[in-house]
């Protein structure tokens, strides 16, 4: 690794490390400035701003324990300790590079802000919010952002040998069917709380019910085709045959880990350490498909 790719990895880290300073500077301080809180007040029926209010909540939650944490600072020191040690520093850095960037997307976007009466919610998606979300982009964005570009600077010339592991496609296919699975739910909030802040406080706060979202969860995992994959033209093999993973290794990845999301407060830490698993990986597996013995692969059907 060249002395100009360290001093770039060294500038992206210590920029990295910014926002879990500033947040801690927030969370213990003597005077801070609410900018907004997650969920909504309206109480209305079903309308498609709810699904995107629900996944705003949960982005709320995931990432602000993220940069509480410093996960930031983890995700730069790790991908400079894999870039050192495997020479697979190309593909590394644009992954790390991408949660940084979204990270720093989600930061803004995920609390659903007041009108200035203090009495109401913006409805998200709306004009004002876009514009409210834009007036919030602070220096703790910026760094991340910087910690990002500097990132992909360091990396720019190192050797890509991994696949890729269709991270992005899984991403995707994961955003499609939780839309899917809160409009599912939406169906029948007359009976349920609002999921308005989101599925991980909704867990929290309907503790009986919670076990059977999960069976209904693990149902519709359980093919490893869901529709999301489908979309995506990917699904769930066996790591070793490459051929369906057989109903112990589906069950284990469907059940397992969505079931420990459900766990109050563990089940954030469950889903970071899942998902961040996939940075180091060599096939962008997740903790869980490593427990399970499955990979995704590209679906040609």
């Amino acid at each position: 690794m060249s002395r100009l790719a360290q001093l770039a990895w060294a500038a992206a880290l210590a920029a990295a490390a910014y926002p879990t300073w500033d947040a801690w500077q927030v969370e213990y301080g003597s005077s801070y400035v609410v900018l907004g809180c997650v969920g909504s007040f309206d109480g209305g029926g079903f309308d498609l701003a709810k699904p995107a209010s629900a996944l705003l909540g949960d982005a709320y939650d995931i990432a602000g324990l993220a940069v509480l944490w410093g996960v930031p600072s983890i995700l730069v020191l790790t991908g400079f300790l894999m870039s050192a040690t495997t020479g697979n520093g190309a593909i590394v850095g644009r992954r790390v590079a991408g949660l940084l960037v979204l990270l720093a997307i989600v930061g803004p976007a995920s609390p659903s802000y007041m009108y200035e009466d203090g009495c109401s919610m913006i409805p998200v998606l709306s004009g004002e919010w876009f514009a409210t979300v834009l007036s919030t982009y602070g220096p703790a964005q910026s760094t991340l952002l910087l910690s990002a570009l500097l990132v992909l600077l360091a990396t720019r010339t190192a050797r890509d040998t991994w696949p890729s592991g269709f991270a992005g496609r899984r991403a995707t296919a994961f955003g499609v069917d939780y839309l899917i699975f809160i409009a599912f739910l939406g169906l029948f909030q007359g009976r349920l709380s609002s999921l308005d802040y989101g599925l991980l406080n909704w867990f929290r706060v309907n503790e009986p019910a919670s076990l059977l979202v999960a069976v209904a969860a693990f149902l519709y995992v359980l093919t490893g085709r869901t529709f999301g994959k489908r979309l995506m033209r990917i699904r769930v093999v066996s790591a070793e045959t490459g051929h369906w993973p057989g109903w112990r290794r589906a069950a284990v990845r469907a059940l397992v880990f969505p079931a420990l999301v459900c766990v109050p407060q563990f089940g954030l830490a469950v889903l970071l350490v899942d998902g961040l698993w996939a940075v180091p990986d060599p096939a962008a597996r997740t903790l869980g498909d490593r427990l399970a013995g499955t990979r995704v692969v590209h679906d040609l059907l």
